[in-house]
């Protein structure tokens, strides 16, 4: 199945929801149990009629089997799956998004309206849905609630289909790759967990603009940290991708004429910036609970990249070794 892209609204813009957050793990917009159209249930009625709990080990994956195939072909652009009740929503003709819902052994045709917006679709078999029970006990683990929990496979961010477990009320969002592996939360104040996340948000790009680091400190501990690469895409675009603790990496993009230099992103040792986010409050003369943020970058004038590192008002640049320059 090849990926197609759609716009239609209004929306639910989870990527953006993100960026306007700085307080709260933002999480994409909890469903509510979907209304099935008055209509006869579809001859396709399910072979699995006799089970009805979707914890079942394998029979949230051959449900949603039967649903991709009552959709005759359509592109798929999500999915969602509570312990009771699936659902496949599709690009039927018009443009228009459609239904499949799975609830006690049934399929059933619904019309949603039009509440999706530049979906990208794809193929919910490729995806590991054999134990949605593990998933969302792990979610629960991870996000501290198992409230009406909701596993949904859509768009997070340019074209990047992900897994989510969500609850109602609202906790925080838990992540999953396709093969049913949790993208993991980070601690940046950690070398290795910094390393990871410097190198999602690198991804294949050796040259970059600017790196920076993000950490509270305090009772906020956690909440607002991210790390994040500046890279040209074009002459006079940016574009900054994002990789929050517990957000996998996201993009954004804006109009602007570099006035830096470009430079190679290996030079950095996540190591020191690691241990300069640890003693910035120290070395600046501020309280321990200090948000720190680290910003690596090299201005036209200077021979090599240098870190700018800023804490409580107060601010120290160093060489990449993290020795203090001097001014």
């Amino acid at each position: 199945m090849t990926a197609r892209r759609f716009t239609l609204a209004p929306a639910i813009a989870l990527a953006g929801c993100l960026m306007l957050s700085s307080c709260a793990m933002p999480s994409p917009t909890a469903q509510s149990s979907p209304t099935t159209a008055a209509s006869t249930p579809s001859a396709s009625a399910s072979v699995l009629a006799a089970e009805s709990d979707l914890y079942s080990p394998g029979l949230a994956q051959q449900v949603v089997s039967e649903l991709v195939d009552a959709t005759g072909g359509e592109p798929i652009v999500r999915v969602v799956i509570s312990r009771t009740q699936a659902r496949v929503t599709y690009i039927g003709s018009g443009d228009r998004p459609s239904s499949m819902v799975w609830s006690n052994g049934v399929i059933t045709p619904s019309d949603d309206g039009t509440d999706l917006v530049a979906a990208t679709s794809f193929d919910p078999n490729t995806f590991d849905l054999s134990d949605i029970a593990a998933l969302f006990t792990e979610a629960a683990l991870l996000s501290g609630s198992n409230e009406k929990q909701e596993l949904q496979i859509n768009e997070y961010d340019h074209g990047q289909v992900l897994m989510t477990v969500t609850t109602t009320p609202e906790s925080s969002t838990v992540f999953f790759d396709r093969d049913g592996a949790t993208i993991p939360r980070l601690d940046l104040t950690d070398d290795a967990d910094l390393a990871a996340g410097l190198d999602d948000v690198y991804d294949t790009r050796l040259l970059v603009l600017q790196v920076g680091v993000t950490v509270s400190a305090g009772n906020t501990a956690g909440v607002g940290d991210q790390v994040w690469a500046d890279v040209v895409t074009t002459p006079d675009v940016v574009e900054r991708r994002i990789r929050t603790a517990t957000v996998p990496m996201f993009l954004t993009q804006r109009h602007e004429t570099p006035s830096n230099q470009q430079f190679d992103q290996t030079l950095i040792d996540p190591a020191v910036i690691a241990q300069l986010i640890r003693t910035a409050p120290v070395q600046l003369e501020q309280p321990d609970a200090t948000d720190v943020t680290i910003t690596v970058d090299q201005p036209n004038d200077a021979a090599a990249p240098q870190i700018t590192v800023a804490a409580g008002g107060q601010q120290m640049i160093t060489d990449l070794d993290g020795v203090k320059i001097e001014s």
